[in-house]
């Protein structure tokens, strides 16, 4: 009886109460800005480790230890003449790591992100998305706090430390998944998804402009301050998800019946029910959740590219000052934050007005920041150490990843909303081992030859990387929701309209709020 009071309430919810539920200050609002904190703190965090490294490895020591053919090899000599103050920062770095034992130190981080991408989903699914959140958040800011110490002990206690840090960071992207799924209705995920997104690149602006600042400082030490401040500032985050969030909205006790209402109203199913079981071997023999992995490697590629190693090639190949490292390795990702949001609006503008369907959207922006970041990485090549034009190049290589989160970034979500910790887990063991690879490629093409040569090498490899991966997703991809996304019984069920007339349910929604955008079979 009250089951059908509910429905009753539920199906006379008015147009008047979906225009209130458009107000800012609604609990899904501030879920959504959580998730967008969530992302900044995580990229603060990795950043600034790109970054910091910078001042702790003595670079003069490490050349004078190399070779001796390879140490007349000094690229861009040219550059050095207005770097003076900082080349002596430099030779006062404590730790004598070469450059293997660097990209060791970066992608240990990396691993762990990979390693705890899968186990994240599922738990994310099962126990919950906020303690998983809260716990990963916690786990990660306490390593960072402490990495300081582990790196005076010795390389192999800062791989382990960040190792943990990765573990931490790893359940990260799929729980936020998940607790999106729960509260964001369907129609508005295509800019609350691009908006949580879009923390990623705030948080590589803020985090490297700071960096750079508090290494070259004698705040706290230099640059341990970056791991003091940012650590602290990831467990301030996991007290807030512990006191104010919550797993669905069914479990708010302060949302107002209409908002509760109107996002279950308007989600593919109840999320705040008991899940299905996932459809393991349904997953594993999609063809777009494939092609969705190999896009997001190569959108993983490039960020790992520039997040993790490009700070090195600043500082040792074109002598940036250690404040120009921090502020070029993330002001272009401004652009990157005005390229997601731009394209976040043109895809919903796209579809709205039924020009392009949604799978040619996110092939299409997808594409167009692969091709972006390849021209771009090429034009580094074609300038060598010119510093201006490198700068630019690199700039317009960022910011055209923000394409990318209009595209294949957010396509889980499209596949399968029911699933999508799975999804994401499952297609993340994969797709995430780049930001592994990268530092360890770039380690042993440098190891010896720390060169403007040696990086051209990486530059080329890169290219190829990301259009093969982009070439896959446009050809394989695909954004409709599978027909695995929904439980067995519910699948069996002919969806027709009023006149027998069968149709195929797609992720995105027209601004009418149907429960359905549809297409005749």
């Amino acid at each position: 009886m009250e089951d059908n009071k509910a429905s009753q309430t539920m199906e006379n919810v008015s147009q008047e109460q979906i225009v209130k539920n458009r107000n800012f200050f609604q609990c899904r609002y501030f879920v959504a800005l959580m998730g967008f904190f969530t992302f900044a703190i995580f990229n603060v965090q990795v950043i600034s480790t790109s970054v910091s490294i910078v001042a702790m490895v003595n670079n003069s020591k490490i050349k004078s230890l190399t070779n001796s053919t390879t140490n007349d090899k000094v690229s861009c000599v040219m550059n050095i003449g207005n770097t003076t103050k900082d080349l002596q920062h430099e030779s006062k770095g404590e730790f004598d790591w070469d450059p293997q034992i660097q990209g060791y130190v970066l992608g240990a981080a990396n691993l762990g992100f990979v390693i705890t991408h899968m186990p994240g989903g599922l738990l994310a699914e099962m126990a919950g998305a906020k303690i998983t959140l809260l716990s990963g958040i916690l786990i990660a800011s306490v390593a960072h706090v402490v990495s300081p110490f582990a790196a005076w002990a010795g390389s192999y206690y800062m791989i382990a430390v960040l190792l943990l840090r990765g573990l931490g960071h790893g359940v990260l992207p799929p729980s936020n998944f998940v607790l999106a799924a729960n509260w964001i209705p369907r129609h508005e995920r295509g800019m609350v998804m691009t908006f949580i997104c879009s923390g990623i690149c705030v948080g590589a602006i803020v985090g490297g402009m700071a960096s750079g600042a508090l290494c070259a400082s004698d705040f706290l030490a230099g640059w341990p301050s970056v791991y003091y401040i940012f650590g602290s500032l990831g467990i301030l985050l996991s007290l807030c998800y512990a006191l104010f969030v919550y797993n669905s909205p069914s479990q708010h006790p302060r949302i107002t019946d209409s908002e509760r209402m109107y996002i279950i109203e308007n989600q593919e199913t109840d999320l705040s029910k008991k899940r299905p079981f996932t459809p393991w071997r349904a997953i594993l023999t999609s063809v777009p959740f494939y092609a969705m992995v190999a896009g997001v490697f190569g959108n993983f590629w490039a960020a790992g590219h520039f997040l993790s190693v490009h700070p090195t090639f600043l500082g040792t190949i074109l002598h940036f000052s250690i404040q120009e490292n921090g502020l070029f390795s993330s002001v272009p990702f401004a652009l990157q934050t005005v390229f997601t949001l731009l394209s976040s609006w043109m895809s919903d503008w796209l579809i709205r007005n039924d020009i392009v369907g949604l799978s040619k959207v996110r092939k299409g922006f997808n594409m167009l920041g692969c091709l972006g970041y390849s021209l771009s990485v090429f034009g580094i090549f074609m300038v060598g150490c010119d510093k201006m034009l490198s700068t630019v190049f690199s700039i317009l290589a960022i910011g055209c990843g923000g394409f990318g989160n209009a595209g294949v970034m957010i396509n889980a979500m499209d596949l399968s909303p029911t699933f999508i910790g799975s999804l994401v887990g499952l297609g993340s063991i994969g797709s995430t081992s780049a930001l592994y690879i990268v530092p360890v490629v770039v380690g042993h093409l440098t190891k010896n030859e720390q060169t403007l040569e040696q990086w051209n090498k990486m530059f080329f490899i890169s290219i190829a990387v990301v259009m093969t991966s982009g070439i896959i997703f446009c050809v394989f991809g695909s954004a409709e929701v599978q027909p695995w996304n929904f439980p067995p019984e519910e699948n069996n069920k002919k969806k027709t309209n009023e006149n027998g007339v069968m149709h195929k349910v797609y992720a995105y929604e027209n601004p009418n709020y149907v429960p359905y955008f549809t297409t005749h079979l």
